[in-house]
């Protein structure tokens, strides 16, 4: 498979990729299975799709929070097991990251 980029989004990715330790193609076989998948929890023809296919909806799919918050949150492991079942908690470790905690990082 072959993806066609702007450089500029090309660049973003390869940066975003680098940030979590990824590889492009984990990075967006992760984005596109989220979309997927998220869609499939409200879209007769996304969940038709992957049932065609003999995939499996992902068990967070149809969660609120679904999506690139996983990366940081600290349920991530249950919650993709289906063990953990309420909202996104961010861990500990990724807080500084949040925009919202930006003035909180740099002020102190």
């Amino acid at each position: 498979m072959v993806v066609q980029l702007s450089d500029s989004d090309a660049q973003a990715l390869k940066l975003y990729a680098a940030k979590w330790g990824m590889t492009l193609s984990q990075a967006l076989e992760e984005m596109s299975r989220s979309h997927i998948h998220g869609s499939a929890a409200v879209c007769s023809f996304a969940r038709d799709l992957l049932h065609n296919e003999s995939i499996s909806i992902d068990k967070r799919a149809g969660k609120e929070c679904f999506g690139f918050k996983c990366r940081c949150c600290a349920y991530t492991l249950q919650c993709r097991t289906g063990l953990y079942t309420q909202n996104w908690v961010i861990d500990d470790r990724y807080k500084h990251l949040l925009i919202e905690n930006e003035n909180q990082t740099h002020s102190s």
